[in-house]
């Protein structure tokens, strides 16, 4: 299969499919707010058992994709190294980030809130610049097959992504259309990022770097999450929360299988 061109046309195409991939399922994702807002405490829980479930899958195939990524490069710049380094400044940097939002949210719910979405979304967000790169860097060698599929496989995949971002808004005020807005973006658009940058630049050290960041930040994400799990005995894995990180991780799983299959 010959290389697409590099021409103007090829770049808006990757920055369509990462529209696609990215931005367009989270935001469909998000649509079910309303019915989730139905749910009582036990259901949140639950609801956030499955979303710390999806990140933990997330974490554990972008930490395995890094890994094998920085060593078929060699390790001139540190191989698997760079996976690490990745994740541990992302996990600094919005760890800093986090604090800096809970000065300016006084009045934001503990257990969730406006800010802990915001945090579901970046740490997704930079996951999703990870898909973008393999996207692009697919059709930049021109395995067109393999990034269709790929495609196909997030798209799916990044719906679940949508319920993650809005579990926690559902025991609090009624957020803004320009808010849910935000949210979306905020976790689609590096889907768009990574694939301009996957279609232009094939650096196997600079790709596993970004993917430990993303690493680095779903770890953050569920570091914030997991208070919010607690029940009213203070258990943190009840059965029912226990339960939907099953869910998360099997979802996760079986979506998963469709960009392999």
């Amino acid at each position: 299969m010959n290389t697409p061109r590099a021409s103007g046309g090829f770049f808006a195409a990757m920055t369509l499919l990462g529209t696609y991939v990215g931005i367009i399922p989270v935001v469909l994702g998000m649509l079910f707010l309303p019915t989730l807002r139905r749910l009582g405490q036990r259901g949140t829980r639950v609801l956030l058992g499955v979303t710390v479930g999806l990140l933990v899958f997330l974490a554990v195939d972008a930490t395995l994709e890094g890994v094998e990524l920085a060593e078929s490069n060699g390790g001139a710049f540190g191989g698997p190294a760079l996976v690490v380094l990745g994740a541990v400044l992302a996990y600094l940097a919005l760890s800093a980030v986090d604090h800096r939002l809970k000065d300016r949210q006084q009045h934001a719910e503990k257990p969730g809130g406006l800010r802990l979405a915001v945090m579901i979304s970046a740490g997704i967000g930079l996951h999703n610049l990870g898909e973008g790169l393999a996207i692009g860097a697919a059709y930049a060698v021109g395995e067109l097959a393999l990034g269709a599929a790929l495609v196909i496989g997030f798209t799916i995949q990044n719906t679940t992504e949508g319920l993650a971002i809005v579990s926690p808004l559902t025991r609090q005020r009624r957020p803004t259309v320009p808010q849910l807005l935000g949210l979306g973006i905020l976790a689609g658009a590096p889907a768009i990022a990574g694939a301009l940058l996957g279609a232009a630049v094939n650096n196997a050290e600079l790709s596993a770097f970004l993917i430990g960041i993303g690493v680095g930040a779903i770890a953050q994400v569920i570091v914030q999450i997991a208070p919010s799990l607690r029940d009213k005995t203070g258990r943190l894995l009840a059965p029912a929360t226990a339960g939907g990180i099953t869910a998360g991780l099997l979802a996760m799983y079986l979506t998963g299988l469709l960009v392999t299959a």
